[in-house]
Order: C-alpha cells, then sequence, then structure tokens
C-alpha cells in the first residue's frame, strides 16, 4: 500500500509539474470538458467561471486546438493520498490563463497568512524511507521530506468590508508561506495566486474569494 501511494504522488507530482493555472472565458459562464481532443467527443465535466484548474502547456497549446486540463476532484483540494484531478480536454478559446490577467491593486480585498515557527504539537507523523510523509495525516506542501520551518496559524481575508471566515483545515497543510503573491480580479472574483517553498518543495496554492466568501484552494505540487 505505501509503495502504491508513493507511485500516485510520483505521478500526480510529474503532470501537475508540467502545468500552469488557468480560468475559463466564456459568455454562456461554462465550458464543457470532452474526453479527446475533439468536439464530437462525450463531455465529462462542465467549468464555470473562476473556477481554477491546471492545464498543459507543453502539450502544444501554441498549435492545438484543444489543451489538456486537470481538474480538482473538489474544491479544496483536500485529497492526500490518491490521484485528485480529473483529466480532458477544452477547446483553446475558452482558455484563459492565470498570468494573462492584468493583477488587482484596488483596496476591496485583502490577504495575509498569519505565519509562526513549525512546531510539531503532539501531532502525528507518517514517513516513508525516512522522509516526512504526513503530520497529522495531511500532506506536508512546501518541504522535500524534512520537516518545515514555518506553519500558517490564521489566515486574515477580507472582501468589500466582509470578513471571510478560514477554517484550520484549509491552512493546516500548508508550509513555508509567505504574504508575497499576485492577486487577480475577474467579474466578482478575487483571485490569489503565489508559489511557496522551502527551496526545493516548490508548491502552488490559488485561493477564490467572492463577497459570498471563499469557493476554492487549489493546491498543487511542482518541481
Amino acid at each position: 500500500m505505501k509503495n502504491l501511494t508513493l507511485l500516485i504522488a510520483l505521478f500526480l507530482t510529474t503532470v501537475v509539474s508540467t502545468a500552469q493555472v488557468a480560468i475559463i472565458q466564456d459568455k454562456d459562464g461554462y465550458t464543457n470538458v470532452r474526453e479527446k481532443p475533439n468536439g464530437q467527443s462525450p463531455i465529462i465535466h462542465k467549468l464555470y467561471s473562476n473556477e481554477a484548474f491546471w492545464y498543459d502547456y507543453e502539450d502544444g497549446h501554441d498549435t492545438n486546438e484543444w489543451i489538456p486540463v486537470y481538474i480538482p476532484k473538489n474544491p479544496f483540494s483536500l485529497n492526500s493520498t490518491e490521484v485528485s484531478y480529473i483529466e480532458g480536454f477544452i477547446h483553446k478559446s475558452r482558455l484563459q490563463p492565470l498570468d494573462k490577467l492584468q493583477p488587482y491593486k484596488g483596496t476591496d480585498f485583502r490577504f495575509e497568512y498569519l505565519i509562526e515557527p513549525f512546531a510539531l504539537h503532539n501531532r502525528i507523523v507518517d514517513r516513508y524511507n525516512g522522509a516526512v510523509a504526513s503530520i497529522a495525516g495531511r500532506p506536508v506542501w512546501g518541504t522535500d521530506g524534512n520537516f518545515p520551518r514555518t506553519q500558517v496559524k490564521g489566515v486574515n481575508a477580507r472582501v468589500e468590508e466582509q470578513n471571510i471566515d478560514i477554517n484550520e483545515v484549509l491552512y493546516s497543510d500548508l508550509y513555508e508561506c509567505t504574504n508575497t503573491f499576485e492577486v487577480y480580479k475577474n467579474s466578482d472574483s478575487y483571485i490569489v495566486y503565489q508559489w511557496n517553498s522551502d527551496g526545493a518543495g516548490a508548491y502552488q496554492v490559488v485561493w477564490v474569494f467572492t463577497k459570498g466568501g471563499l469557493k476554492q484552494r487549489l493546491v498543487g505540487s511542482m518541481i
């Protein structure tokens, strides 16, 4: 079982390591995800406006009409040991790379991590071949098999004078965070994007907010 878990984790890291983050651009508010790269292929999912996902930029997206996409199975990336996304294709005209949006510089949105030195606090550690594989049953984003140096003790988020509550489960697996990130605004959504790392275990985090609260947390490992 441990070997299977490791193989799945390596597979996930390999796929996501070639991917970037995007949302869709579609006047209908959604885009069909196809099983194969053509318009006659079965629809396996729908992507809605301001829903973050990965796309494969090394698979010829400048020449191909259809782009491979990797869509998280749940909106908060809470999976830890199984492959936690589905694969499909969308037409490249519907793709909006996140880094092509204009950064938001306004004052209606605030986001900040509260960071403290790492402390184990009697949490259970799982190891694989001596490396730290999980803490308290959660993945250890931001390290390369060592204990982290810093952890998040809270997240402050505010949208247009409305404070947004962030449950501990949504930041307790994030380590080596900084308050350096890009913020984008698209329609009514504010999107926070950043990389975090201890120097080797780099990963992406994407937070999507509206006045109604947190809509998505996308977390992925990058090498």
